[in-house]
């Protein structure tokens, strides 16, 4: 109690010694920022609390080899700190569903400016936050004992009440904060496992006994199919849903950087990061394959060992560090989707002329309702990692339009509603599809995710391309204004090729440490 005692008085000291008045301070940083701070920003909002049990759950269900999933979309994972990070610090917008009506022209951007702010700011938002709604209440379910509506509703509590304060004008300083408390959380889980299990040796030479294809990096032979899923992967699912343009709540972390170089070094921070975390997340998921119920559900095994191994004196501290990830996730989503209903749409199209007290009042009350939305979901959903592959089939085909409405002038606003529309229909289509024809994939090479990948991908894309060359080129003098911020094409391809070399060095990197670590 005394550890929660502590964590409160520090927050609410940042919150009251760093509360600004002035409305754009809730959703950006009204000062510039080192790149250090800002990069551990950045790792704190892509390190989430469903992380570390959607690992568990695949390496409990399939073996590290089915981590091939999440690991294809580490290919472009420097693309946005190299390519994306330095253009949305030069173009400095509050939100980044500001860059539609700088980058199209006519009803179609507005159209689009209006469409996304409601569907990003509510419903996707809602969805991504109960993502970390249900990570977070199955640690409150395991630590204290309760049932998971119970844990839902009080995660969901907590959230609303932190809502309630919630501003970026001290984002960074308990962003810092939380990421001490999550490292900290870490390395004591960590050292616990290690003295649990007697070693990773240990573990290793037990797991081999047991269930040796838990160990394989690469399919073992009795699941051949997985090689097929695996080209899809990186033949078709990094670029197709997993490479975006860096919008969301990371662009406020570069714009706060002031400097091109500020941007890039911030947003490598955590891509740096994240390898090592990945790595800790593999040992501790196999240390906790051991003594888990193989019967159980594996997105919980992982916490389920920790709190079982830890003494008493500790686990408040570490449950503390795992509410600082969730924390930090949440309220920067709760950020984004606030940003988008209230300057965008409300303020932007519905109540214009009120004043800054009125629209502060009215984003801490959209962030609370956001909070209660997410408790909704998640109290219908189970599976963390059937909802990544939702959301990476909702995006497929629609990845592509973010990253070329940079470089390719004849993409206009339609295209992107398009594209944003379709993917959402064609997946809940095959979804149906596949609910009312559930035999037809067991006649396919690919199983029914991989099959929607390539369907939605090539239905999507073919829906905004036919769409693009349908609907009227933007402005020109929209188009010439936003060529001119854009470096060089040379100086684009070089920056994308780094990126992309650096995307696969990763990849192998984290291979060559897993061969060493297992072998």
């Amino acid at each position: 109690m005394l550890f929660v005692i502590i964590y409160l008085i520090i927050i609410l000291s940042i919150w009251f010694f760093n509360r600004d008045n002035d409305f754009l301070s809730v959703f950006r940083s009204t000062k510039k920022t080192n790149w250090i701070v800002s990069g551990l920003s950045l790792f704190m909002l892509f390190t989430a609390t469903d992380t570390m049990q959607l690992y568990s759950g695949i390496i409990f269900n399939k073996g590290i080899w089915g981590l091939w999933l999440l690991w294809a979309n580490l290919i472009p994972v420097a693309v946005v700190p190299i390519v994306f990070a330095p253009l949305w610090a030069k173009l400095n917008f509050i939100t980044d569903n500001q860059f539609i009506l700088y980058r199209f022209s006519g009803i179609g951007a507005k159209i689009l400016h209006q469409f996304r702010a409601v569907y990003v700011g509510g419903i996707v938002v809602a969805f991504i936050l109960s993502f970390q709604t249900i990570a977070f209440s199955r640690i409150l379910e395991i630590y204290f004992n309760i049932s998971q509506y119970n844990s839902i509703l009080i995660t969901g509590g907590i959230l609303s009440l932190f809502a309630l304060k919630n501003s970026f004008s001290n984002r960074f300083k308990t962003d810092i904060f939380h990421s001490i408390l999550f490292f900290l959380s870490i390395i004591i889980s960590l050292y616990f496992l290690f003295k649990n299990t007697g070693g990773l040796s240990n573990v290793i030479n037990h797991i081999k006994i047991i269930s040796p294809d838990t160990l394989s990096i690469f399919p073992p032979e009795s699941k051949h199919y997985f090689w097929y899923a695996i080209a899809l992967y990186f033949g078709v699912q990094w670029w197709s849903s997993g490479m975006f343009d860096g919008g969301g709540p990371a662009m406020s972390r570069y714009t706060a950087t002031g400097t091109r170089s500020g941007a890039i070094k911030a947003g490598l921070t955590p891509v740096l990061l994240n390898i090592f975390i990945i790595l800790i997340l593999i040992v501790m998921s196999l240390m906790s394959f051991v003594n888990h119920n193989p019967q159980a559900n594996g997105e919980f095994a992982i916490i389920e060992t920790i709190f079982s191994v830890i003494p008493g004196k500790f686990s408040m501290l570490v449950l503390i560090g795992f509410f600082a990830l969730f924390i930090t996730t949440t309220e920067s989503m709760l950020n984004w989707g606030a940003s988008f209903l209230v300057i965008d749409f409300y303020k932007g199209y519905l109540v214009k002329n009120k004043n800054n007290r009125h629209y502060t009042r009215i984003s801490f009350i959209v962030m609370f309702f956001l909070s209660l939305l997410s408790v909704v979901i998640a109290l219908n959903i189970n599976s963390l990692e059937l909802l990544i592959k939702i959301s990476f089939s909702i995006s497929a085909g629609v990845a592509p339009v973010f990253i070329l409405r940079w470089f390719w002038m004849r993409i206009n606003a339609w295209s992107q509603i398009s594209a944003m529309l379709s993917s959402g229909i064609y997946t809940m289509l095959f979804i149906a599809f596949q609910y009312y024809h559930p035999r037809f994939f067991d006649n396919t090479i690919l199983h029914a995710y991989e099959c929607r990948i390539i369907v939605v991908t090539i239905l999507t894309t073919a829906t905004w391309l036919i769409t693009t060359f349908l609907t009227a080129k933007d402005n020109k003098e929209i188009t010439d204004r936003f060529v001119k911020i854009l470096p060089s094409k040379n100086e684009i391809l070089k920056s994308f090729g780094i990126a992309f070399l650096i995307g696969i060095l990763l990849i192998l990197f984290l291979v060559l440490l897993l061969i060493l670590i297992i072998h």
